[in-house]
């Protein structure tokens, strides 16, 4: 009570601040421009845009701004607009009771009404006109953003096709010497003022180094985790992991293998970068901070998911001689990268750098394309499999062993690139495969690891399976379903992300291709309804809700409901399959009406695809209706013993479409409902389920016909399962040629009892026939002495007939 009570204080205080501090916060808030003034200022900026588009050396990054730019003023139109035609349309909503219909006879209108009338009509011109100038600007935004789209690939297109001067040619060795010599004055001078002034922009106290020093402790407390974690579930003793545990192991290793070396150089260069190094000293900062972080993430991945020297922990399927091949291969091609890439933006740091430039992009790239080829070669792709397995015999199987002959042949092209002085292609060239491949192996470590985190939630035997169990409050041998399909929508939103980033890193048009997914998102409008991705997603998750509420209802008057109600079983499965009906018709209700259609015209839409509905899906639904029939008409049940069209056995449910009956041979006839319907149906439970059995026999004709009947009567009498009301009835239907012919009709309770009865009736009969001397088993034996000796000697004829001797007796 003491805590509530200092809550409720708590929150008297905040709405009171809250309260005093309104005024102050209305008169903070700027008055609204008037809606001309804002067409003028959208015009303006839509105008200064369209004069720097046309005018020449424009860079592809001051595109990507002018296009931010045009695409918040077409935003802000665009809410404008929207605002307009909500006014437009609530003013309509108002303005149509005081119009005056023509031809009608209507008193005469009182001059309060006629100024109303009036008065809405401006307001609804004034709506439509700023409806109208709105729509202008965003079709004058559309325009310019197509027209810089275009001129962003022309851009683009002509900085990569720039060419300069051949490397080998005598005019670059002659400037390369007093260029390289210049850029090495401007570095050391440069170093030198740092030298000398560096520690002074520290001191001076003008740099704020807080968030260091909070990243700093982050660094390190990430360090102490990952030193714990690797000590309590970390590669331990176990000889023969599961792939579970080399995953998590790797994750567990990635925090203080690659993490935190990361974050610990990041913080370097922070610092350093605080020390307000000069030109160029600040740009090589960065780029050496940059290639090192990279060089380290190599490392680390490489150690935590290949594990070269320790296979029984690694993550990918790769032998142990390829992981080995492939980590000491990438790691030398990104160590030399690194260092190369530091030398070559070193020695374009002077004041003329064209014959620089030429002659370390042809190094560059010849050394990087060299070294990458062994990353690129088979010897490094070899899959581990197991013994017996169908897997292919390289990582990725076909399709990346062409993708890998096609980078490797690329890398090579570059250098031929490079020598006929395009050197910006190939350094661009470079960029995006190797950008391109850091994505791809990104995504498919992160579907490892959802995988495997999935699985290890699925599992009731592992830590975080139980932890997931008793949170949910479920029971420690609960089987979970659904991991595949979460895998799914993790693998559909890193292929999103892919499409996305790998484009980005050949500096193709991104916003092109977000503009996509946002007209995806917000979709297209037919009719009054807008039909976008969005909708249809949000459609999908409130259907998904609606049915597992649908189906909890069931559950809940299935089990708990119906067993204290005094119903019969095919009673209470009747009522499942129509909750069932229900839930299914509510949650698709729900669905449209999320979808944002409205039910009027979604009436009318039926309507007019009856036609189509009538010709195409016409046996469905007349399943379906029949299946509305029989639940509620209820011709057969749930337990009946029915024959329809030739199958005969037992109604085990009745559903949407067709109904599941269980022959005697165990099988199940999947019967569609309309069949029950439309043909004659046998229900031997239908209002009963006792039953007749009928037992016929002949016997001699010297036979004493009272003391025969008094033989099957007692039988029956005998048996548990015969009913004594209706009793058993003896019939003496005929004197026939074979003897005397009699009929035993006895009852049972319940229909699956006839095989069991008729099976010990005639067994205790026969029994007390040959008791009573009225059958004689002895020429049943001759009979068949003598059928065996016939069959032999029809044998015996027909191998004489091919000449084999018979076989002896």
């Amino acid at each position: 009570m003491r805590g509530s009570f200092r809550l409720a204080w708590l929150l008297l205080l905040m709405v009171g601040a809250l309260a005093a501090s309104a005024p102050a916060w209305a008169q903070a808030v700027p008055p609204q421009r008037p809606f001309s003034q804002l067409v003028e200022l959208w015009t303006r900026q839509l105008d200064r845009i369209a004069a720097r588009v046309d005018q020449p050396g424009i860079l592809a990054s001051e595109i990507d701004s002018l296009r931010e730019q045009t695409t918040d003023v077409r935003a802000a139109a665009q809410a404008a607009a929207q605002l307009a035609r909500n006014d437009l349309a609530d003013v309509r909503r108002l303005l149509a009771p005081l119009e005056v219909k023509p031809g009608t006879d209507q008193p005469a209108e009182t001059d309060a009404v006629k100024a109303e009338r009036e008065r809405l009509t401006d307001q609804a011109t004034i709506s439509e006109s700023r409806v109208k100038q709105s729509e202008v600007v965003i079709a004058r935004a559309d325009q310019l953003l197509e027209r810089m789209t275009k001129l962003r690939g022309e851009v683009v297109l002509r900085h990569l096709l720039q060419r300069s001067e051949p490397p080998l040619s005598p005019e670059v060795w002659r400037k390369l010497g007093p260029q390289v010599a210049g850029a090495w004055a401007a570095i050391s001078s440069a170093l030198a003022a740092w030298g000398r002034e560096g520690l002074s922009a520290l001191r001076s106290g003008d740099q704020d180094l807080t968030p260091l020093a909070f990243w700093a402790v982050l660094t390190v407390a990430l360090w102490g985790v990952g030193h714990a974690l690797r000590r309590r579930f970390g590669r331990g003793e176990l000889t023969e992991p599961g792939p579970r545990d080399r995953t998590f192991a790797a994750v567990i290793d990635g925090i203080g293998v690659v993490l935190v070396p990361i974050l610990a150089v990041w913080l370097v260069g922070k610092l350093l970068a605080a020390t307000l190094p000069p030109p160029p000293v600040d740009a090589l900062l960065a780029e050496f901070m940059r290639q090192l972080i990279t060089f380290l993430l190599v490392v680390g991945v490489t150690t935590t998911m290949l594990a070269p020297y320790r296979p029984a922990w690694r993550v990918l399927p790769f032998t142990d001689s390829s992981a080995q091949h492939l980590t000491l291969s990438m790691r030398h091609l990104f160590a030399a990268g690194a260092i190369l890439d530091f030398l070559y933006h070193a020695l374009i740091q002077g004041p003329d750098r064209d014959a620089a430039a030429s002659v370390g992009s042809l190094v560059l790239t010849t050394v990087i394309a060299l070294l990458a080829l062994p990353v690129m070669s088979n010897r490094g792709w070899q899959a581990a499999r197991p013994a017996g397995a169908a897997a292919p015999a390289m990582v990725g199987g076909t399709w990346w062993s062409i993708l890998r002959l096609l980078i490797g042949t690329t890398l090579l092209a570059s250098i031929v690139m490079s020598l006929l002085g395009y050197a910006i292609l190939a350094a661009h060239i470079h960029t995006g495969i190797a950008r391109s491949c850091m994505w791809a192996a990104a995504a498919l470590v992160a579907h490892q690891l959802a995988g495997d985190l999935f699985e290890a939630m699925a599992a009731p035997d592992l830590p975080i399976g139980r932890w997931v169990r008793a949170r949910f409050g479920l029971p420690p041998d609960f089987q979970l379903r659904g991991q595949h399909i979460a895998l799914l929508l993790i693998d559909l939103l890193l292929v999103v992300v892919l499409i996305v980033a790998i484009p980005a890193a050949w500096s193709f048009d991104v916003d092109s291709i977000t503009r996509g997914f946002d007209q995806l998102l917000q979709g297209v409008r037919v009719g009054g309804v807008t039909i976008s991705l969005a909708n249809i997603g949000m459609a999908i998750v409130t259907f998904g809700v609606a049915m597992l509420l649908a189906r909890l209802v069931r559950r809940v008057v299935r089990d708990r409901v119906m067993p204290t109600v005094d119903a019969p079983m095919p009673l209470r499965q009747s009522i499942d399959a129509g909750l069932n009906y229900a839930g299914v018709i509510i949650a698709i209700l729900v669905g449209v009406g999320a979808l944002g259609i409205d039910f009027t015209n979604l009436a009318i839409v039926l309507g007019a695809l009856s036609v189509g509905i009538g010709l195409g899906l016409q046996n469905i639904a007349n399943n379906v209706i029949s299946g509305v029939v029989l639940l509620l008409e209820r011709p057969i049940k749930a337990g009946d013993w029915v024959s329809v069209t030739g199958h005969e056995g037992f109604v085990r449910r009745i559903n949407i479409r067709a109904t599941e009956i269980e022959t005697f041979q165990r099988t199940h006839v999947i019967v569609p409902n309309s069949i029950f319907l439309q043909n004659p149906v046998v229900n031997r439970t239908y209002s009963d389920t006792s039953s007749r059995l009928e037992i016929a026999l002949t016997v001699g004709i010297g036979t004493d016909v009272a003391k025969l009947e008094g033989i099957l009567r007692e039988s029956a009498l005998n048996h548990a399962r015969v009913l004594r009301v209706p009793q058993p009835i003896v019939r003496f239907l005929r004197v026939g040629p074979g003897g005397l012919e009699f009929e035993l009709m006895v009852f049972v309770a319940q229909l699956e009892d006839r095989l069991v009865v008729s099976n010990d009736l005639n067994k205790t009969i026969l029994a007390r026939l040959i008791e009573e001397k009225i059958l004689d088993p002895a020429p049943a034996a001759e009979f068949k002495l003598r059928n065996l000796d016939l069959l032999a000697d029809a044998l015996r004829g027909r191998e004489n007939d091919h000449g084999v001797p018979p076989p002896s007796r």
